[in-house]
């Protein structure tokens, strides 16, 4: 049983998690805990990434991994580390933290603001392939303006995946699927770009070293083995993001489509060799494997949206009445009475991917029947359901015409591809196979393949793929005539999304989300189908 055993370590938008797995790829073990991001003081948009109690529940989320798959920390052969993107931490020359952010933080918009009038965020996009509405750049830049001690004292830099292995080993690194997330990436030469640190004017010397997924960046030192209950001397293998480790945890390779489905959704192809749209709409960043880029359309909270419709209407009520109904569970089955159009219901809760424009609409739900019978919940989540799927479905047609090529069949994975329903209505609306693999959690089983590479259990990270990988658990195939219906139903919900954006602008409705660095004050046009 010794040594049989990796480690992935997950740091999510809204949670932090440890993954116990063998080399079967099976889960042995598991812990979460949820977590949120405290607003920053007086900083309009601005959110924080708690370092220290992150910190501190990513310890215990450790451990009690370790105790739920009945095994001792001699049995972990080695660990590495996933996070969402964006994110990234500052430390001085000591290693303390002076400063994080999550993916979300919106602190920086003049400063993106600037970067955009002075052609610098065009720039970036060409070399590193996204814009600067969410990226370091111009959060580094706000850093500067309004908090120059931090930049002042700031040595070094690491993207949230790099901060729990620095965390435990005391090394700084990144690999190209993180640091291409930052927007100081080269693409095409997978390292840190000077002509883009040069452009914003940031300092260079900060960027970790950049090391291939999969290598060995350090061991567990004593006082992180005391912290987290992993034993002292266990290697740390360089992870990386989380989209794209779950892209490995499949097992894609370069011309497959695949659809994340966690709090964000990612509709993403993998190409071998970099994917910039001259239109500016999806991203692309560095894949984890050497050779091979990925490009994503993203779905601004398509599942955060169904948790929020659980927190805010189910689980009070749940609650209040001492019921043991898994309440997702009861969203799914509510919907599922719902004929496709969610009996007229709109939900506004994303725009499809304009990464130079990306204008968010008010979250709004539009068209209800007051005379219509049965409970209206089941007619908010079925719309939450469809404008998910509406969103990839338009992020999907992108990637087709960048790529030159059509995807019959798209792989759905992540927390969103559980249930029966998602899924088919994916299917429908797309008109596309969908593939559900057994595993869905595929980004913390891809950081584990990298562990057990670099643990030296597996030769080569094709061999980890060969014997971690799970199989197809079901094909959801979809209903023609639902497909063909699902035509006007996308396009009525393109309409009032960018009718409600509208009534952000006149300032009648407040947008979720407002773009910094934006070309226009103005949402683009959403394509119809």
């Amino acid at each position: 049983m010794s040594k049989r055993h990796v480690m992935a370590i997950d740091a999510g938008t809204g949670s932090g998690r440890a993954i116990v797995y063998d080399l079967t790829g099976a889960v042995i073990g598991s812990a979460q805990e949820e977590w949120v991001h405290p607003i920053a003081p007086g900083v309009p948009g601005g959110l924080d990434f708690d370092t220290a109690n992150n910190g501190a529940l990513i310890d215990r989320v450790i451990r009690a991994a370790i105790a739920d798959a009945e095994l001792t920390a001699a049995d972990i052969a080695a660990v590495s580390t996933t996070s969402m993107r964006e994110g990234f931490v500052l430390y001085d020359a000591g290693g303390e933290v002076l400063w994080a952010c999550p993916n979300i933080d919106g602190r920086a918009r003049a400063e993106a603001d600037k970067l955009t009038r002075a052609e610098v965020s065009d720039q970036v996009f060409r070399i590193g392939g996204d814009w600067v509405s969410l990226t370091a750049p111009a959060r580094l830049l706000w850093l500067r303006e309004n908090t120059p001690e931090v930049i002042e004292r700031a040595s070094h830099m690491g993207m949230l995946s790099d901060w729990m292995a620095t965390r435990l080993t005391g090394a700084y690194c990144t690999d190209p699927s993180a640091g291409s997330s930052s927007a100081l990436f080269d693409l095409q030469a997978r390292n840190w770009s000077d002509t883009l640190f040069e452009a914003t004017n940031l300092d260079r010397a900060i960027a970790p070293r950049v090391v291939e997924a999969g290598e060995v960046v350090g061991q567990v030192t004593a006082s992180a083995a005391a912290r987290s209950g992993l034993r002292e001397g266990t290697p740390v293998v360089a992870g990386g993001a989380d989209t794209q480790l779950a892209l490995l945890g499949l097992g894609r390779m370069a011309g497959q489509a695949t659809l994340v489905g966690g709090s964000f959704w990612q509709m993403t192809v993998l190409t071998d060799r970099p994917l910039i749209d001259p239109g500016r709409a999806p991203r692309t960043l560095c894949h984890v494997r050497p050779g091979e880029w990925m490009t994503e359309g993203i779905g601004f909270l398509s599942g955060f949206a169904l948790r929020w419709l659980r927190d805010a209407f189910l689980d009070p009520l749940l609650k209040t009445a001492d019921s043991e109904i898994n309440s997702f569970d009861l969203i799914e089955k509510l919907a599922v009475k719902v004929p496709p159009g969610a009996g007229g219901v709109i939900a506004t809760t994303a725009a499809p991917m304009q990464s130079d424009n990306w204008h968010q609409p008010p979250l709004s739900f539009l068209g209800f029947d007051l005379n219509a019978p049965g409970p209206a919940v089941g007619q908010l989540a079925r719309a939450v359901m469809e404008t998910g799927a509406y969103l990839a479905h338009a992020h999907l047609l992108k990637l087709e015409e960048l790529s030159g090529r059509r995807y019959d069949t798209i792989q759905f994975t992540g927390g969103s591809a559980r249930g029966g329903l998602w899924p088919q209505i994916v299917a429908d609306v797309t008109g596309r196979e969908i593939e559900i693999p057994e595993v869905k959690e595929t980004t913390a089983l891809g950081c584990a393949m990298l562990a057990a590479v670099g643990a030296g259990l597996f030769a080569t990270t094709e061999e980890a793929i060969g014997a971690m990988t799970s199989s197809i658990e079901r094909r959801v195939r979809p209903d023609p005539a639902k497909t063909v219906a699902y035509r006007d139903h996308q396009n009525r919900w393109a309409e009032v999304t960018l009718g409600t954006a509208a009534m952000s602008e006149q300032g009648l409705l407040e947008a979720i989300w407002r773009p910094a660095g934006a070309k226009s004050t103005e949402m683009t046009p959403i394509q119809k189908v």
